[in-house]
């Protein structure tokens, strides 16, 4: 049976990943490149430029989802690769978090206009909260992370992770879903320095498979 954040995710895979900036009026049209103009067509970790794997957000099954993850410092700037790439591992990070609690202030400070899948993740988080219920597991283990600089701010940021099983749970205990699946994933990330923030513009999600 697909698990709740699998269905999710592949839908919102379909969407190719924004490489917008926050100044650009208008937002690329779905059917265009994952990738900006400047960059490889395909922004997968094979096609970045491989560094080392940021370390500075925990991750673990053992994890306990309702504590917010640490903000990085990163976030402050400057916008360099190594700094694109704690960004983008602690936006991820954030996401069994806001599933857990309904806290959505930390996604949404994050979370570009033009990026649908932040939107569509809000709106996921919503609906479950607004019926009362909440997520518990489901922490990632973040895995490889790349990083290409395109210029002008933008970056291009690969993370590799797996998704721990996971369950939704109504107010009087009762599980409403259970999602006892370990599944792994690939996310892009598409990101930009505004000059005193980072704000990620685009998501694009792939299924890597169960693990055994």
């Amino acid at each position: 049976m697909p698990r709740r954040s699998l269905a999710l995710l592949l839908a919102l895979a379909l969407s190719t990943l924004t490489a917008c900036t926050g100044a650009r009026a208008d937002p690329v049209d779905a059917t265009q490149s994952a990738a900006p103009a400047t960059a490889a067509a395909d922004p997968s970790p094979a096609a970045l430029q491989p560094t080392a794997s940021a370390t500075d957000v925990p991750t673990g099954a053992a994890l306990d989802v309702r504590v917010p993850p640490a903000r990085p410092a990163a976030l402050e700037g400057p916008p360099t690769e190594e700094n694109a790439k704690a960004v983008a591992r602690y936006f991820l990070s954030l996401f069994p978090y806001v599933v857990a609690t309904g806290d959505l202030e930390a996604w949404d400070a994050l979370s570009g206009e033009p990026c649908s899948y932040c939107s569509s993740v809000r709106a996921f988080v919503s609906e479950i909260h607004d019926a009362g219920n909440h997520g518990e597991g489901g922490a990632f283990e973040l895995g490889f992370t790349s990083g290409f600089d395109v210029g002008a701010g933008e970056f291009v940021v690969g993370i590799e992770y797996i998704e721990t099983p996971s369950q939704t749970v109504a107010p009087d205990g009762t599980v409403v879903e259970d999602f006892p699946e370990t599944l792994s994933y690939k996310a892009n990330f598409s990101l930009a320095w505004t000059g005193s923030s980072w704000v990620v513009n685009g998501v694009q999600v792939d299924d890597w498979g169960k693990n055994p």
